[in-house]
């Protein structure tokens, strides 16, 4: 695996990324598919620099001034991998986060201070409590954070959560994982009105014809 360690870029490479960008004219850059670390330099660097951006995170990583610094920098969109509102879901997820759901909170709901969008992205788990993660989603919304309802946990081949349940993944991998996902859930996503069809079921469909 590659994305299990955090791997900091080198700053004056992204600096100088970001001034060929502003001077071909771009006023907006989303920092896609990396977890935007807290780097007090390039935050400065930025506010002097007329771009938004908006970033994915880790809202745990975060301290009050360094939010405000970032909101100050140009940032007006975050959406923060907060994957789950309990302990017992952030445990099972291996986020290895060392704050509670009430401090998490605290942190987006400061962010949302100085930032116009912030969203906690959640993943749901089987061990979540439905009540509490209700509880804490209408914090959040209550305050300016959207927090969506809880997407189900895939628990793709080679995942923790695969070799956690089955170990190494073989021949029927992808069939094991979609099976147990749609056992354990019965709603998927508040966007999604649809429920999946199993493998065999479309496997069946596409090779019918």
């Amino acid at each position: 695996d590659v994305a299990d360690a955090y791997r900091r870029r080198n700053h004056d490479a992204i600096v100088t990324e970001i001034d060929r960008l502003i001077g071909q004219g771009v006023g907006y850059i989303y920092f896609i598919d990396e977890i935007f670390l807290p780097q007090k330099a390039l935050l400065e660097a930025l506010v002097d620099r007329d771009v938004k951006f908006g970033v994915q995170t880790r809202i745990d990583l975060w301290k009050p001034e360094l939010l405000e610094l970032l909101g100050a920098a140009g940032c007006v969109s975050i959406e923060a991998g907060l994957e789950s509102l309990t302990v017992e879901g952030r445990a099972m997820l291996a986020k290895r986060c060392r704050l509670g759901t009430e401090e998490l909170a605290a942190l987006l709901v400061n962010a949302r201070r100085h930032v116009p969008f912030v969203q906690a992205n959640l993943i749901g788990v089987i061990e979540d409590d439905p009540a509490l993660v209700d509880h804490w989603r209408k914090h959040l919304i209550d305050r300016g954070v959207w927090a969506n309802e809880p997407v189900p946990l895939y628990p793709y081949p080679s995942s923790p959560s695969y070799r956690e349940l089955w170990g190494e993944p073989d021949d029927l991998a992808w069939e094991r994982a979609h099976e147990h996902y749609l056992a354990s859930f019965r709603t998927f996503s508040d966007i999604q009105e649809k429920r999946p069809r199993a493998l065999a079921e479309l496997e069946a469909t596409c090779c019918s014809h």
